[in-house]
């Protein structure tokens, strides 16, 4: 197995994207810089084949100029340690990958910047010492293993650390135990990985207790307060910088919440409109993973093994590819499968734009059958209250550079199958299901853009939803979004069994299945109604049920995607259930055949970010009158008397546009939602009146956008 250390990469952006030319030599991934606060810095990086290696380092622009480090064993994983280092300065380094068995070396640059010194004493701080980047505190505990059950290392202890902002502002972050700390499932390492959102002064203290149930009791119920033991009372200190320009993707965003509107809004202001892929909900049944194995459920001929490989993006990872030196690198101990096909497919995932995943980490009992966190597959309560520490370590490292590729990760995290639903406690809120909830926050949580959905295709009632939300709310020191995924609705989009959820301020989204034509009623009807309710959710139409091929991206366009935007909602897109090489929502392989789609996504989601103000924009498609009727007629998104954007999704009739409410001069123009291009010259209109749009500049049985501004 390889050795796996969780720690944050600091440096981003300084990487020499043409490292790789080498390519034929050997490839170097999860290259990083571990920050401990104290003057040390852990350089650590793996390759594809025995090694050694060279890091040297330096200020003031030469890499070189301070000094250097060796990795002089050959081996495919290694760590070398910079002592000395001066605090709040910045720093270059360059590493020299050399092969044992002869050839070409492999080298890439990265920067880091150290923070003021800590205080250390009883704990390892690491991690990038920046606002909202991972920083993770460990702690030496009681030696246990992952199969241990008398105590359980899962359950019989509670790890939380308080953390105190420099405004004297507290947050409880739940802490998990992490075996070795390098991926192995013995050891006494217990661990907290937490972002912070301020530079400054922070304060800590850990309280650690023990007891029969105690992770899964609240510390007010009969057993919840626990025994102290080992390092409860730990305190410390750090300091943490200010935020540098060489942050990546929702890392230089900050984190993403629910800000009382119809849209999620990250820390820098800045809002987002989710445009994602709804499939393969099995991402994670991947055979670079440790301990992933196919336990049968639907068909999968044609995966090998019934697992992922994604093979098709392994040239799109790491330097020579669409990623960088930074790309996890890591390999299964069963399959001896790397991690290069799935990082290769977020790395490309991300370079189309796509920004939003869905997926099941745990499927035993529904579809798929090869996913879950455990240490393994059988429905005793052993295997689902013992986590797999080496796996989870996996899929932190593959969930932290999604954050950096900017794809927002939803969490599904129950299955609409029977036996799936009721694999934890029989269906019920126990202490099986607590855990697995617990677990997800305390590893997973610190990622800056998170959707906890309870539930595919739920049939959980309403009631047992909240028992389900009340406790990820209490757990959950981040507030992350919570919503739940619908069955089919109606043609009609009533939810009559989802009507006593709205106002519920538990939930802040939804996640709509739904007919593709249905689609901008669907989200209008939920947004309203959420609304009107007093409590607005953020709307996702995740799953249509025509779904998405290498054949019919054009017509969804058309039928769908703007009208689901310009109703004010996000998307994500399913994949239906195909053979391979296309693939489906099980057996999808290759992103590359839906392209087409991840295109004309990008040109929408573009439209919006870069045009429109649409965080405080209404559906108001009865301004628009005389138009084709074709695939419903247009859509309009609008903000009264400033803009409006109207999809005609064909455009050989486009009718008049009602200004007549509003006054002044409003400029028009004809935008291509297929090229993503504004086409023609802008022409001026007046309000006070009807306005005869006329036809778009070419092509007038095709769809196109009209923006109209004032």
């Amino acid at each position: 197995m390889l050795l796996i250390q969780i720690v944050c990469v600091l440096a981003l952006g300084g990487f020499d994207a043409g490292a790789g030319a080498t390519r034929a030599s050997h490839t170097v991934g999860s290259l990083r810089a571990d920050l401990s606060g104290d003057g040390r810095v852990r350089i650590s990086w793996r390759s594809d084949v025995p090694t050694t290696g060279r890091v040297s380092y330096g200020r003031k622009g030469e890499a070189t100029a301070d000094g250097w480090a060796l990795s002089d064993v050959p081996a495919t994983q290694h760590a070398v340690e910079l002592a000395g280092l001066a605090p709040d300065t910045g720093y270059l380094f360059a590493l020299e990958s050399f092969p044992a068995d002869g050839g070409p070396a492999v080298e890439a640059v990265g920067r880091f910047r150290t923070a003021a010194f800590a205080e250390e004493s009883g704990y390892r701080l690491s991690g990038r010492l920046e606002p909202w980047h991972p920083i993770t505190l460990s702690f030496d505990g009681p030696f246990a293993s992952e199969l241990d059950d008398a105590p359980n290392p899962f359950l019989d202890y509670r790890l939380t650390v308080v953390l105190t902002s420099p405004q004297g502002v507290s947050l409880a972050v739940p802490g998990f135990f992490d075996g070795d700390g390098q991926g192995g499932g013995m050891g006494r390492t217990w661990r907290v990985r937490f972002p912070v959102h301020q530079a400054g002064r922070w304060t800590f203290v850990a309280r650690f207790v023990e007891g029969p149930d105690v992770a899964v009791r609240r510390p007010a119920e009969p057993g919840g307060s626990g025994t102290p033991t080992a390092f409860d009372g730990t305190r410390g200190t750090f300091f943490v910088a200010p935020a540098s320009a060489d942050a990546e993707g929702f890392y230089a965003r900050g984190k993403l919440r629910y800000v009382g509107e119809h849209y999620l809004r990250f820390a820098d202001g800045s809002w987002f409109v989710k445009a994602g892929s709804n499939s393969p909900e099995n991402l994670l049944g991947f055979a670079g993973f440790d301990n992933t194995s196919d336990q049968g459920g639907l068909d999968v001929t044609g995966l090998v093994n019934g697992l992922h490989r994604y093979d098709a993006h392994r040239t799109d990872f790491g330097a020579a590819g669409l990623g960088s030196a930074q790309d996890p690198l890591f390999t299964s101990a069963d399959t001896s499968i790397d991690s290069r096909g799935l990082i290769g497919a977020l790395d490309y995932l991300a370079s189309m734009h796509v920004n939003s995943l869905f997926f099941l980490p745990m499927n035993l009992g529904g579809d798929g059958w090869e996913t879950c966190p455990f240490v393994g597959y059988a429905p005793n309560a052993f295997d689902k209250t013992h986590y797999d520490v080496s796996k989870l370590a996996q899929w932190n490292e593959v969930f932290e550079h999604a954050s950096r590729k900017g794809i927002l990760l939803q969490f599904v995290l129950g299955e609409t199958e029977a036996e799936n639903e009721a694999w934890l406690d029989g269906g019920a809120l126990g202490a099986q299901r607590k855990l697995f909830y617990r677990e997800m926050i305390a590893r997973f949580g610190h990622l800056p853009a998170i959707h906890w959905n309870l539930g595919e295709e739920s049939d959980f009632s309403p009631e047992t939803l909240r028992t389900f939300a009340d406790w990820v709310q209490a757990i959950d020191p981040y507030d992350h979004p919570i919503g739940f995924h619908s069955n089919v609705l109606p043609v009609d989009g009533s939810y009559p069994q989802w009507t006593s959820v709205l106002g519920d301020e538990l939930f802040a989204t939804n996640s709509i299945q739904a007919i593709p034509w249905t689609a901008g009623g669907t989200v209008e009807k939920w947004r309203s109604d959420s609304a009107a309710a007093g409590h607005k959710w953020v709307v996702g139409f995740d799953e249509q049920t025509q779904g998405l091929t290498d054949s019919n991206a054009a017509e969804l366009r058309k039928l769908m995607l703007w009208d689901v935007l310009f109703s004010g909602g996000g998307v994500e897109w399913y994949a239906g259930y195909h053979p391979l090489p296309l693939g489906g929502d099980l057996r999808m392989e290759d992103f590359r055949r839906r392209e087409e789609m991840w295109r004309y996504t990008w040109n929408a989601r573009r439209f919006l970010e870069q045009h429109l103000p649409f965080w405080v924009m209404q559906p108001s498609d009865n301004l628009v009158d005389g138009e084709s009727s074709a695939y419903g007629g247009a859509e309009v998104f609008a903000l009264a008397g400033y803009v409006y954007a109207v999809y005609y999704p064909e455009a050989s009739s486009t009718g008049t546009l009602d200004l007549s409410a509003v006054k002044g001069l409003f400029r028009l123009r004809w935008y291509d939602p297929r090229a993503g291009t504004f086409v023609g010259a802008e022409w001026m209109a007046s309000g006070r009146r009807l306005v005869t749009v006329g036809p778009p500049p070419s092509e007038p049985g095709e769809d196109w956008v009209l923006l109209v501004r004032r």
